[in-house]
């Protein structure tokens, strides 16, 4: 390799973008969360050939519950990823959003971090429908796209789809496999439309102006409390800065 071709690759590898990371704020309560954000993330992940990655904290929660404050211990690892990634993708379903997750989101707001909701409850919390889903305090951030799907109506297309070749010597097992088939192809629809909303929002511009963009990050460092400022060194914060800049997300 010559002087110059060994500078031109070292300035592509400086100067790539991606994989982006993906923290996934929302549900972990239940069986249908668990498995859906799992599902999800594989979805994502395949259809954007390895482009958009989802950082789901319950499975690194799950190897670690045996901390001494493990209050305090959960609630900083999770403002960690946080800062940590490239994008949020905050789940806001239910009529009423989870307080923990709404926590998650306005950390990322604050500091001007590319934001994707995702709703897929077609239920609204107010009576008029003017009003929106969920509360106002949470609308019109900088730097954030918002999906609002029909879940039921996406099935039932799906679905009557699904079962136009129904197996009559075994219609319990064709009602099945229509289910089974039914549920893939739901997920791959909401995850197209995230990646969607993912490619649009990573080429929206930070909130704050340059010289404030980083300042942000480091004030991020002591407003938890309770430790988060060990937790996240300057070190690391100035390798996430770096990377983050990189990847055009910071």
């Amino acid at each position: 390799m010559t002087a110059n071709a060994s500078v031109n690759s070292n300035q592509e590898a400086e100067n790539a973008t991606g994989p982006y990371t993906i923290y996934s704020a929302g549900g972990l309560f239940t069986q249908d969360e668990l498995a859906t954000n799992v599902m999800l993330k594989e979805a994502v992940w395949r259809l954007s050939h390895g482009k958009f990655q989802i950082f789901l904290p319950q499975s690194r929660e799950i190897r670690e519950l045996d901390q001494p404050n493990i209050e305090a211990y959960i609630r900083n690892t999770d403002l960690l990823e946080v800062v940590k990634a490239d994008i949020l993708l905050a789940r806001f379903d239910g009529l009423q959003l989870d307080s923990g997750t709404v926590v998650e989101y306005m950390l990322a707001k604050f500091l001007g971090k590319p934001t994707v909701i995702l709703r897929s409850d077609f239920r609204s919390a107010f009576s008029l429908p003017e009003c929106g889903p969920y509360n106002l305090m949470v609308k019109n951030w900088s730097r954030t796209v918002d999906i609002h799907l029909h879940s039921y109506q996406i099935w039932a297309e799906l679905f009557a789809e699904e079962r136009q070749d129904p197996d009559a010597s075994e219609p319990a097992l064709g009602l099945m496999k229509a289910e089974l088939g039914t549920l893939q192809k739901s997920v791959d629809e909401v995850a197209k439309q995230v990646i969607t909303a993912l490619e649009a929002v990573i080429k929206m511009k930070s909130p704050y102006l340059p010289k404030y963009q980083e300042v942000v990050y480091q004030a991020s460092r002591f407003s938890p409390g309770n430790g988060f400022d060990e937790l996240l060194t300057t070190s690391e914060l100035a390798e996430i800065i770096q990377r983050l800049r990189r990847n055009g997300t910071l």
